[in-house]
């Protein structure tokens, strides 16, 4: 009995062993190439999404096991860990797929936590890393914009929209048309921050001082040199100086009424509340709340490009997805149907033909009911529909790498399964997808208008990459349906089309008036 209790004892204390060592290996399964494979083909069932992307599609950009786990700080993939920017200065490029993975790390290093593994701390956009863009003042007749720091313990705030000063150029704070949004599923507005990093803030502020030229945005070690000098000088060391100078516009909801807050990157912040009716919401003061992040834009120089590269980021349940086709791992050319499901966040009848319809604008400070979609029309939630899944049109040629549309879906599609499968599985970031990032050959001055073989719009400075790049919370009404449009690009409104230049002036919206709201002895007192 007693060799007997102890045979089976040790039986026990080797199953718990076995037990204990495949726990340990599941935990690290996501960092090693197999394992890639692996999650890559049960990724439709683990991401928390309506939209599933697909686990067969062909593997025309990934991220291999090792360089992914040198973005991290630690240099291996943890939790929620703190992932370390690319580095725009030494940034090479052989393909598109070259560019989708500098925007991949660019999202996970400003969406990471600043403590490790801990999103209670803040993130990287809310640290002092980062700077708000106020929105337009007029000062002396003068369009003015102030760089306001960000600092421990601080709030930052957020906006519905503001009114554009000129009907052909996106505010930057909301819409890009001046529409306003509310979301399906809580009944939230969208709110929006326009960011810059601190190289872009003191690329701004040396330039105004006569430090150095402003000719285009930094691209070369021998510019950021010559920031980082300016900077040092005035006792504000540069971050994360690899950056090169970026530009950022981020969407949020308030996470009142949202079943599934903890699938999002959250943040405490400043939002205005109205006095409201059926048709008309009159501001009347301010409150603070808890956002939670549903889209991202990222604006930054590389090397060889002070054009800037353009992604975007978005949640995953944000829209449902208009049909597409992608390659399958045979190269295979398959289609996707259309998204179903009421439980999206910016949709609650995927099956209605009506979406994409605004149903209120900003004007003179007010949100007002859109007559213009009905003569009824009252302040209510819209029907958003994402109609170009992965920023490129549903035929033609849409960029020189890939000649059918289905090749660069894949492409986009094959980033996201490389880098979330490999995310681990409680990881935040890993409820957010690459849409997609839209560049010009060589670094061209842009010329507004997209990649066209069909339309000869082939030279250098038309839009590549996703050619037809826009998110769902921040061009809801501009995304120009599913069809190729000739201006379905950032370039459109982020170039100076009638003489294409690379000034900072042509490319960024907030430029000129941050560079008239500079006060350089304050911004010098800056900590």
């Amino acid at each position: 009995m007693k060799k007997s209790s102890i045979n089976v004892l040790g039986i026990l204390i080797i199953l718990a062993i076995t037990i204990i060592s495949c726990n340990q290996k599941s935990k690290k399964e996501y960092i090693t190439d197999s394992a890639i494979e692996d999650s890559e083909t049960q990724l439709a069932e683990v991401m928390p999404m309506n939209t599933k992307l697909p686990a067969d599609v062909l593997k025309s950009c990934t991220v291999g096991s090792t360089d992914f786990s040198s973005w991290f700080k630690s240099k291996s993939v943890t939790e929620n860990g703190i992932v370390t920017p690319a580095n725009s200065v030494t940034f090479t490029h052989q393909n598109n797929c070259d560019f989708y993975k500098w925007s991949e790390q660019m999202f996970l290093w400003m969406t990471s936590p600043i403590k490790e593994g801990d999103y209670s701390s803040g993130t990287v956009i809310a640290s002092p890393s980062f700077y708000t863009v106020s929105p337009i003042e007029i000062v002396n007749n003068t369009k003015e914009r102030k760089l306001i720091p960000h600092a421990p313990g601080q709030l930052i705030t957020a906006v519905a929209n503001t009114q554009k000063t000129d009907p052909m150029i996106d505010s930057e704070e909301g819409q890009a048309t001046d529409d306003v949004l509310i979301a399906q599923k809580n009944g939230s507005l969208l709110y929006y921050i326009t960011m810059v990093n601190d190289v872009y803030a003191k690329f701004v502020l040396g330039a105004k001082t006569k430090q150095f030229s402003d000719n285009e945005f930094p691209t070369t070690q021998s510019q950021l040199n010559e920031i980082e000098k300016f900077a040092d000088s005035i006792g504000q060391p540069l971050k994360d100086p690899e950056t090169l100078a970026i530009e950022i516009k981020t969407s949020w909801i308030e996470t009142d009424g949202l079943t599934n807050v903890d699938d999002y990157i959250t943040m405490d912040a400043i939002i205005p509340t109205y006095t409201k009716t059926d048709t008309l919401w009159t501001p009347k003061g301010s409150k603070t709340s808890k956002l939670a992040l549903v889209g991202v834009h990222i604006v930054g120089s590389t090397a060889g490009h002070p054009e800037m590269v353009w992604a975007t980021f978005e949640h995953v349940n944000n829209t449902p997805n208009l049909s597409y086709a992608y390659l399958d791992t045979s190269k295979q050319e398959k289609t996707v149907n259309a998204d179903t499901g009421n439980d999206w966040l910016l949709n609650n009848d995927s099956a209605s033909n009506v979406y994409n319809k605004s149903h209120m604008k900003y004007e003179n400070g007010n949100i007002v009911a859109n007559t213009k979609t009905s003569p009824t029309q009252t302040i209510t939630a819209s029907n958003t529909k994402m109609t170009k899944p992965w920023g490129v049109a549903n035929s033609g040629v849409p960029n020189p790498e890939n000649a059918t549309v289905a090749a660069s879906n894949s492409q986009i599609i094959s980033t996201n399964n490389s880098v979330l499968s490999q995310l681990a599985p409680n990881d935040l970031r890993k409820n957010y997808i690459f849409i997609g990032a839209t560049w010009t050959d060589n670094g061209a001055a842009p010329t507004g208008k997209s990649y066209s073989v069909k339309d000869t719009l082939t030279a250098p400075g038309v839009a590549i990459g996703t050619s037809q790049l826009a998110n769902s919370t921040m061009e809801t009404y501009a995304q120009n349906g599913a069809t190729y449009s000739q201006y379905g690009s950032c370039f459109s409104c982020h170039s100076n089309g009638q003489t294409p230049g690379l000034l900072p002036v042509d490319l960024s919206h907030v430029y000129k008036e941050i560079m008239a709201g500079l006060v350089p002895e304050e911004e010098a007192k800056t900590p």
